[in-house]
């Protein structure tokens, strides 16, 4: 009986120095996991902060000739309304995690634009008006399409040119990051170039 308890007594210590020892191992495995966890913003790819709806005239002056003979100049101005979009992309983004004050600081690239058009042929709402008219009319031989994609080039210039539109895209990307990040509560900064 003696014998029968101390054998019951060593495989309870047997079972529980294991137990205990894959306790351990467990906790370890996962402080292992924790303090080699990768917080990189590349996997985001391109992060879409600022929509803006954006005007674009372009005036014209053409020669009218009759018979090869100069016969008078036309203006004509063209107004192209652009849906235009701000965004980061975050494969250019450089980000590092400090551990012990769980922030994730991400340097930012370049903002970027990019036109959303009806369709690939630039074929995006234009107003065409003759000044000598004093008229909207119709753009019959869609000289306004190859005059849109020229200024297509211009408004992307002009929209990163604004501070109040790249401030506001900046906002953005950190609310954006922020909160992709919060469950983990991992502070994020950004800081932009």
């Amino acid at each position: 009986m003696k014998r029968l308890l101390h054998w019951t007594i060593g495989i309870l210590i047997l079972a529980l120095i294991a137990f205990g020892g894959l306790m351990a191992i467990r906790s370890t495995g996962t402080e292992t996991e924790k303090s080699t966890a990768n917080y990189d913003v590349k996997e985001v790819g391109q992060l879409d902060t600022t929509s803006i709806y954006y005007d674009k005239v372009v005036k014209t002056n053409e020669v009218k000739k009759f018979l090869n003979v100069k016969v008078g100049k036309e203006t004509s101005l063209y107004i192209f309304h652009f849906k235009a979009q701000i965004y980061y992309n975050l494969d250019k983004a450089h980000s590092d995690y400090n551990e012990s004050t769980k922030t994730l600081t991400v340097t930012m690239p370049q903002p970027e634009v990019k036109l959303l058009l009806k369709d690939s042929n630039y074929a995006a709402d234009c107003d065409y008006y003759k000044v000598k008219d004093s008229m909207l009319i119709a753009d019959k031989n869609n000289k306004g399409l190859k005059i849109q994609k020229e200024a297509a080039q211009d408004v992307k210039t002009d929209i990163l040119a604004k501070k109040d539109f790249t401030n506001t895209a900046q906002q953005s990307a950190k609310k954006v990051l922020s909160k992709m990040f919060s469950n983990d509560k991992i502070k994020v900064v950004c800081e932009f170039a």
